[in-house]
């Protein structure tokens, strides 16, 4: 037998899914093409990382392989009694991701309310070394994945385990929901259009990712919620603009609520930082601290400062690195904006 009939006998979404995944594991073993893979997939991911490229490029193949063989072995065949039957499989797969998205919210909240925090705070865990989250960027579900990934990804791939100490055990509920998630969305591609499933295997991974690195509120999440729904309220049919109506209207509410939280849980005044565990003294002069409070192993720090929030938080890393457990810091949505009529009304 000569190679072109070899080859005409294999399936090409075989070969395309093992490109995907070889090229994940360049990129996750090499620095050959991190940059410019990364900053392709930068508008889709959310400032893309390497982890978070290896993930998409890797979930993808695996996909896509996993469709061949359903398709070439028909093993899905007795899960479908009715043509449209993907339907149920996809809608639930929306359902599951979307109510354990908001579980991540309400443990972001819950956390805090034990301590007797905000809800409106950064949460910075320091050990083994700082990692970050917050109502609006959660890495609660992706500290659980940071117990597989911790030992076995480069040391410069922030795995988010330091935040598992504050948010075990709800959050192991993200495993279950993974697999489920995944095989449920493996179901419903079956009796796919081609172009549909296309857009239905991309918006899974990225709302799997988003819902693991950065929560309900995440780019990635968003994104992907958004075309999964597209794609139920499609109905398999030819894409046209009135099956993007329900789509916006879902994602706009979500996308609302987010807005309102951001503004609303602002500080335009001062920085509130809680810092838990503090075991020494920390030089606090470049903050212009206006008041300090100490309850129990709680100290919380009043910042008159005007230092912009990344700028802020960056530097708190560095000062109470090793000298606590953890801090809390307020947030200010407009320090974002470098804008001079924005930063004379936080600053005023």
């Amino acid at each position: 037998m000569n190679i072109s009939k070899i080859i005409s006998r294999i399936d090409i979404r075989l070969i395309i899914g093992l490109l995907f995944i070889i090229l994940a594991g360049i990129i996750f073993v090499t620095d050959f093409l991190d940059g410019f893979v990364t900053n392709i997939l930068w508008p889709l991911l959310e400032g893309s990382s390497e982890g978070k490229t290896v993930i998409f490029l890797g979930l993808i193949g695996l996909i896509i392989i996993l469709d061949a063989i359903n398709d070439k072995l028909n093993i899905t065949a007795r899960f479908y009694k009715k043509d449209n039957n993907y339907q149920h499989y996809l809608l639930a797969c929306i359902i599951i991701l979307i109510v354990a998205a908001l579980f991540g919210l309400v443990t972001e909240l819950y956390i805090r309310h034990s301590l007797g925090i905000s809800p409106f705070t950064i949460l910075t865990a320091m050990n083994p070394y700082p990692s970050t989250s917050s109502p609006m960027h959660s890495h609660a579900y992706k500290s659980v994945l940071g117990i597989i990934s911790y030992y076995i990804v480069p040391v410069h791939m922030n795995t988010g385990i330091s935040i598992l100490q504050f948010v075990q055990p709800y959050v192991y509920i993200i495993i279950p929901v993974w697999i489920v998630s995944f095989i449920l969305g493996v179901l419903s591609l079956n009796k796919m259009r081609l172009f549909n499933k296309v857009i239905c295997i991309v918006a899974l991974v990225l709302a799997l990712i988003g819902i693991t690195d950065g929560g309900i509120y995440s780019q990635p999440f968003l994104i992907g919620i958004g075309f999964l729904l597209l794609m139920y309220f499609t109905n398999n049919q030819r894409l046209h603009i009135k099956h993007f109506i329900k789509p916006v209207v879902i994602m706009g509410y979500i996308l609302l609520v987010a807005m309102i939280i951001e503004v609303g849980g602002s500080n335009q005044d001062v920085h509130t930082l809680t810092v838990i565990n503090q075991t020494t003294d920390v030089d606090m002069s470049m903050y212009n601290v206006t008041d300090v409070v100490v309850n129990g192993d709680m100290t919380t720090y009043t910042l008159n400062t005007t230092m912009a929030d990344k700028e802020l938080i960056t530097s708190i890393f560095e000062k109470f690195y090793g000298k606590c457990d953890a801090t809390f810091m307020s947030w200010n949505f407009y320090s974002y904006f470098d804008n001079p009529s924005v930063n004379k009304t936080v600053h005023r």
